[in-house]
């Protein structure tokens, strides 16, 4: 649920409770999101690992990180994780196919430390996307699928795939 806050003025005016209904839901639809959002990541998760040893063993910086524990506003993890993002695209077509090749062809290189890693910090490998839908019901919804090298790299490294969906 979204909030729009709504100044009223002048309450001795000649506004009626339906004038400022009206006003309140214009301004409700102006503040829609028009177009589609996500971003699609690759992550490790464990009980209780260091995210920085896993960012020195594979040579690669992560774009968020989260330990067991530690203090997040709002939010107390419950297991420790690293992960590896897209930007996240906001636009009315969002290509799920590419995005993901882009994750992978920057993780392909590490194959062999990234399935070392799964042992030597016991974690598992997640591929995760997370799209939400425009509001506009002209707008298609996001394609998700992945190509055949996408495919492959996730089967050789164990990883499982999650897909979060949410609706403005």
């Amino acid at each position: 649920m979204q909030s729009v806050k709504v100044e009223i003025r002048n309450v001795n005016s000649r506004y009626s409770l339906g004038a400022i209904r009206c006003t309140a839901a214009l301004a409700l639809k102006e503040n829609r999101v028009e177009n589609n959002e996500g971003r699609v990541y690759f992550a490790f998760d464990g009980d209780d690992f260091n995210p920085q040893e896993i960012t020195e063993f594979l040579g690669l910086e992560p774009t968020n990180i989260k330990r067991k524990g530690s203090k997040i506003p709002g939010k107390l993890p419950n297991m420790s994780s690293w992960e590896l993002s897209t930007e996240r695209i906001v636009k009315e077509h969002i290509d799920i196919f590419k995005m993901s090749a882009q994750i992978v062809s920057v993780l392909q290189p590490k194959l062999d430390l990234i399935i070392a890693a799964k042992t030597l910090f016991k974690v598992e490998p997640r591929f995760q996307i997370v799209l939400t839908f425009s509001g506009n019901e002209e707008h298609s919804t996001p394609a998700i699928g992945f190509e055949v090298e996408t495919i492959e790299f996730l089967g050789a490294i164990g990883a499982f795939v999650d897909i979060d969906t949410y609706k403005h």
